[in-house]
């Protein structure tokens, strides 16, 4: 396929350091949010931290919020905060899987309670897709079609399931995955923060071991609505991880992207990346 690069001069230097004091994979963290040349304004947020001040501990989350009068902004800007926040406070006390059980419990009664008592906001509410990296194992919280996707020695593995009526009909054997990926009502949502009584995310009971080279890719269906697994993969094989969501986000724009795009890109490297690239345009709380 045909990827495009930007005319920017201020392409991010390969800047990495060897840490001699540090053994093992880090994580290196690179991402995107743009509104797009459709909408006019980015409902979507990023939001990431570093547990303990170590590279080698990661909370990460995407979210894509919906509601009109900007109340998906606000819906997605308070998962991530709310999710971020309450990972950090109870990170030591609680095992990765109850931490996201609890956290996005709390963070879907807050949307919810938020919306309830501001009638402009009523009703709003956001996908979730979030990881967890702890000594080397990862873990995911997930709700809504953001998706998380794991490349590893070449191959393309999609991590999250897509909570979406077309999905259901997917996997009752209703529709192929040709016509789900194309139906014109892929984006209708089963499960959301704060707009079911009940939720019932996807969170990995057992997570699975990371690996150096192994590259972790997040995004919001902004991102998969223009760009195929296919894509995706061609994309995230690139040799060097700090052009990948440039690279992303000029194709996006040239294929007149409709929605806001999101993107995260978690590298695991034995090499700590100090400066981690990002674009113009930023909801990206850190």
């Amino acid at each position: 396929m045909r990827f495009f690069f930007s005319n920017n001069k201020n392409k991010v230097a390969n800047s990495t350091v060897k840490n001699s004091r540090n053994s093992g994979s880090f994580c290196n963290v690179y991402t995107v949010s743009e509104t797009g040349p459709v909408r006019d304004h980015n409902e979507d947020s990023i939001a990431y931290s570093f547990p303990e001040n170590n590279q080698k501990n990661l909370i990460a989350i995407v979210a894509d919020g919906m509601g009109g009068h900007n109340a998906g902004e606000v819906a997605s800007k308070m998962a991530c905060d709310i999710l971020l926040e309450y990972c950090l406070k109870y990170w030591e006390k609680y095992s990765p899987e109850k931490l996201l059980q609890k956290a996005f419990k709390n963070a879907h009664k807050e949307i919810v309670e938020t919306g309830e008592g501001n009638p402009e906001q009523q009703g709003m509410g956001t996908t979730a897709t979030s990881v967890i990296i702890q000594r080397n194992v990862c873990y995911i919280g997930h709700i809504g079609d953001s998706r998380i996707y794991l490349l590893r020695n070449g191959s393309l593995t999609q991590i999250s399931k897509d909570h979406t009526l077309v999905n259901q009909m997917f996997e009752d054997g209703d529709i192929t995955k040709q016509e789900r990926d194309n139906h014109p009502m892929k984006n209708v949502l089963l499960q959301a923060l704060g707009t079911t009584t009940n939720i019932q995310p996807q969170i990995t009971s057992n997570g699975w071991k990371v690996l150096e080279g192994d590259r972790i890719f997040m995004c919001s269906d902004g991102v998969t609505d223009v760009f195929s697994d296919g894509d995706i993969k061609d994309l995230l094989s690139m040799s060097q991880a700090e052009f990948v969501l440039e690279c992303l986000c000029c194709t996006a724009i040239s294929r007149n992207v409709s929605d806001n795009f999101s993107a995260l890109l978690i590298e695991i490297s034995s090499i700590n990346r100090t400066n981690p690239s990002k674009t113009k345009e930023q909801n990206v709380i850190l």
